[in-house]
């Protein structure tokens, strides 16, 4: 049986000089799954990659062990304290770039909801 064929969303080069790609098919059937997902970034897609391209900040992920946290400018998205993304890596060596990566989730920031996220330190911060 062939495998079927991920068609990209997109396919941006992140911070760090990797080449981040988001399938078509994890966008829809995961990351805006009504029931598991946040269907709340319909519509979202064009930011999320100039977030995974050029984020207030970088942290790293505490979920995926090869992984950072995308974080936006306050004010953008679906939530007033903007949103996250999350891309996993294949190495532990994507701070150096020339890599990929693949966009895991994205989700608005909810300060409420999440007043202490679980992500890590800081690696990246704009204008450092």
């Amino acid at each position: 049986m062939a495998k079927k064929k991920k068609t990209p969303l997109f396919q941006v080069t992140d911070y760090f000089g990797n080449l981040v790609v988001l399938h078509e098919d994890w966008w829809i059937g995961h990351i805006l799954d009504p029931n598991e997902g946040h269907p709340q970034m319909v519509g979202y897609e064009n930011l999320v990659q100039r977030v995974v391209h050029d984020p207030f900040e970088v942290r790293l992920s505490t979920k995926a062990s090869t992984g950072a946290v995308f974080i936006s400018d306050v004010g953008v998205g679906p939530s007033p304290e903007g949103i996250r993304v999350v891309v996993g890596y294949p190495s532990i060596t994507f701070e150096k770039g020339g890599g990929h990566g693949t966009v895991i989730t994205a989700y608005p920031i909810d300060l409420v909801r999440y007043s202490t996220p679980r992500i890590g330190k800081i690696i990246g911060r704009r204008g450092r």
